[in-house]
């Protein structure tokens, strides 16, 4: 991706439109890759190097939240858009997606990227992945997506964002959150209707950087949502019901407990005692309770 990339740009100036340090916050920043041949040899030779560390058949290469201001200051990027023949500055992250999709095609894989990637005027290439993470396009998203026969992945932040509070406002969670509201009803009833474009699962998001209590808050933000997600996401139409999923997850609190687990309670309270909880160690993830999650593409046969 040409934004959320200031890290490489302060190890490497040279691919940046302007100097860049070491970011000392997370977010959207306005730091973008120089629009250039040289910069997409590098996405290029970054994708060929980490591709041997991910054994799967997809690579996601991003796309999302790319600031403009600078490209739009940039003679340098006003050079690129006129050699590409591009009619406005979001169609120099296209280009460079485009680039970087290549790339992950040419190693026999199929590329995911953001939604964002399909609004920036430069089409993406067949067999592309879409995640639809922005609930505000709605619809639109589904439509375009099915009419460039692109296949999705739902994972809107309303319905699978796991850094939001599991109370309104907060007020009965043991942890900081990024803000919103996201209860395990409302993970359990993410919808799967693609309205035309073929959805390949689900997935849960749950950014590390809202995580500063370690494994324990991991665990109380992951835990039930991360089940109910799981459930929506294998059973699809035929989930049979949020009464039935709270009725199979009390009968399942006690093995998680065991497993030093530290979930969310139906009162909000931490699963594990904070004596118990001070120092968890595992030897290795409880895969058990884990995989679901992790299954981003969960391949559905509704």
């Amino acid at each position: 991706s040409p934004g959320h990339i200031q890290a490489v740009l302060a190890a490497y100036p040279e691919l940046g439109n302007v100097g860049a340090k070491v970011a000392t916050q997370f977010g959207a920043l306005e730091h973008t890759m120089k629009p250039s041949e040289t910069s997409m040899h590098f996405i290029s030779d970054v994708i060929g190097e980490t591709a041997q560390l991910v054994d799967s058949g997809y690579f996601h290469v991003g796309g999302d939240e790319v600031a403009t201001q600078q490209w739009s200051r940039s003679t340098v990027a006003r050079d690129f858009m006129a050699s590409h023949r591009l009619r406005r500055v979001e169609g120099i992250a296209g280009v460079m997606m485009q680039n970087a999709i290549n790339a992950v095609k040419h190693l026999g894989r199929r590329a995911v990227v953001w939604d964002e990637a399909m609004h920036n005027g430069v089409p993406l290439p067949p067999g592309t992945v879409v995640m639809l993470w922005r609930p505000e396009m709605g619809v639109n998203n589904l439509a375009k997506a099915a009419q460039q026969g692109h296949a999705v992945v739902m994972c809107p932040q309303d319905r699978s964002y796991l850094d939001q509070f599991q109370s309104p406002h907060g007020d009965h969670d043991a942890f900081g959150a990024i803000g919103g509201f996201l209860n395990t009803r409302k993970v359990y009833e993410l919808d799967f209707n693609g309205h035309g474009a073929k959805v390949l699962g689900g997935q849960g998001q749950l950014w590390s950087e809202y995580i500063s209590g370690g494994v324990r808050e991991l665990d109380y933000k992951a835990w039930p949502r991360g089940a109910a997600l799981a459930e929506a996401t294998w059973s699809g139409r035929h989930r049979p019901g949020f009464g039935d999923f709270q009725r199979r997850l009390e009968l399942l609190q006690p093995e998680l407990r065991r497993m030093q687990v530290n979930f969310r309670d139906a009162d909000g309270q931490q699963a594990l005692s904070t004596a118990k909880a001070i120092e968890v160690h595992r030897a290795a993830w409880p895969f058990s309770i884990w995989g679901p999650l992790m299954a981003s593409y969960a391949s559905l046969a509704w």
